[in-house]
């Protein structure tokens, strides 16, 4: 297995780390991979707007594991990634996150892959959301989000849009122009249905500033430490100051799940964290993060990722 570790927030570094950690060249910003670790591109793209984009099109020979580690400053990355196959293509998917968080992407041996990564800085995404009467809305549900991880599927559209952005045979004369306006597309469909996500949950729910800082106190006792059982409802309501029902309908607003699927959440993405990093056995991941028994850990496992954890 290839592992790439980065931190970097632009991508016009990341391409020559890249470069050097698998020792190939960068010719017109694209590296053209070698038979021994993979067969297709990776290619940067600089849009007149400012922002970088990386594409990905290849078939690895290896296994290649891209492991972001947390940076200083928060930046947000949008990425596409359709995965051909019969049962990886449901793999298939939109990721958004920030950077103050690590987070993993395997490309297995065998699999083809093709990314679409846009990084944007917070600055512009306040320019560009700024000037739209809901773009408030969205930016104080991402600054909230902590973790910011949000996933949802691959559909149609978003396909047409990742293989118009691969496709190597776009007009060289307006390759800036078509790659833009493909770019531009895509930010505008990922947040116009994120803040329609947002608007369809508990819209009539009022909530203050204070209620905000209380309930980020309560996500801090909740995650913070897997290894133990997560503190009680009646617990975490005199945190926060609120009574158990205002907790649990307010905390549902905010994080987009219920206080211990919340938990269980972060906790199994901890879980595919660790594994993924080739350092812990499974049996040292389970008792991490609290199991007493190796096949509780391993159906709780499944039944988020629909993968036992010797798959991953």
């Amino acid at each position: 297995m290839i592992k790439i570790d980065y931190n970097l927030t632009s991508y016009e570094d990341l391409l020559r780390h890249i470069a050097r950690v698998l020792q190939l060249k960068v010719v017109d910003d694209t590296i053209t991979f070698t038979p021994d670790i993979a067969t297709g591109f990776v290619k940067l793209i600089k849009l007149p707007n400012g922002l970088e984009v990386l594409v990905y099109d290849y078939i690895p020979a290896r296994d290649i594991l891209f492991h972001r580690k947390k940076t200083a400053r928060e930046y947000f990355a949008l990425r596409l990634d359709e995965i051909s196959g019969n049962k990886e293509a449901a793999k298939s998917s939109v990721f958004f996150g920030n950077t103050l968080h690590e987070w993993y992407h395997m490309a297995a041996a065998n699999i083809h892959q093709k990314n679409v990564n846009i990084i944007l800085s917070r600055d512009w995404l306040q320019k560009l959301l700024g000037r739209e009467d809901k773009g408030d809305t969205i930016l104080n549900f991402i600054s909230l989000k902590s973790p910011m991880y949000h996933y949802e599927l691959l559909d149609v559209e978003y396909r047409r849009l990742v293989n118009e952005l691969s496709d190597t045979a776009i007009d060289k004369d307006f390759e800036g122009f078509i790659v833009q306006n493909r770019v531009m597309l895509i930010i505008e469909r990922f947040f116009t249905r994120l803040y329609k996500k947002i608007s369809d949950v508990n819209t009539n729910i009022k909530m203050s500033a204070e209620d905000i800082v209380r309930l980020k106190l309560v996500e801090q006792a909740l995650l913070k430490d897997f290894s133990i059982p997560p503190p009680g409802i009646s617990q975490l309501s005199r945190i926060a100051a609120m009574s158990p029902s205002k907790l649990k309908m307010l905390f549902k607003k905010m994080f987009g799940l219920p206080v211990y699927q919340y938990f269980q959440k972060n906790r199994m993405n901890k879980a595919k964290a660790m594994l993924l990093s080739k350092k812990y056995t499974i049996q040292q991941v389970a008792d991490e993060l609290g199991y007493n028994q190796i096949n509780d850990f391993s159906k709780t496992f499944r039944k988020t990722f629909e993968q036992l954890p010797e798959e991953i």
